[in-house]
């Protein structure tokens, strides 16, 4: 009795691993978020002023429109849109472009700073066209609450239909370059 329950309870177990195993969930991509400002003033970039008695003061510089470098590092997602992209609670257009070269480097003067370190994973370039200007383009409350708490919040879908939300709480600002 004792012996058959015990190859009933075995058997059960064994049979409810198995078909765990078989079953087709879809796992969650991994999709990371990298965001960079940078601003380009006129002239050379700006460093301090030593005045007599060896003080330092800061000069104001005038920056320009600053620039976005915005990357989407993803696993095992083949194909990604752009449906939105908000930066600092304005809707802008913007296109995708996957990334050939790894890692992403960027000039800063005589040095170059590493923007996406090199991996394996598919790494996604997002470049900003227009301000959006159309007053029909309300968002819902979930995403008006995102929009107001962070500078970027973007919106994408993949060939399945599967939304995606990913959101920087700031941009990580880059050393300010000389103007273009």
């Amino acid at each position: 009795m004792r012996t058959s329950l015990f190859t009933s309870i075995l058997a059960f177990l064994g049979l409810s691993l198995l078909a765990k195993g078989q079953t087709n969930t879809p796992t969650t991509p991994s999709i990371r978020l990298k965001a960079y400002e940078r601003v380009f003033v006129s002239g050379v970039a700006p460093s301090p002023v030593i005045e007599v008695g060896g003080k330092e003061t800061k000069v104001q510089v005038i920056p320009t429109k600053p620039v976005y470098y915005i990357y989407l590092i993803a696993n095992k997602v083949p194909y990604i849109k752009i449906e939105r992209i908000w930066i600092k609670q304005q809707l802008y257009t913007a296109t995708i472009t996957k990334v050939a070269s790894k890692p992403v480097l960027i000039e800063n003067g005589k040095q170059k700073d590493t923007l996406v370190r090199y991996t394996d994973e598919a790494v996604w370039q997002i470049s900003i066209k227009d301000k959006v200007t159309n007053a029909a383009t309300k968002s819902k409350k979930d995403i008006a609450n995102k929009v107001a708490a962070n500078e970027l919040v973007l919106r994408l879908n993949d060939k399945n239909g599967c939304v995606y939300t990913r959101v920087a709480k700031t941009f990580t600002k880059l050393e300010p370059a000389p103007g273009m």
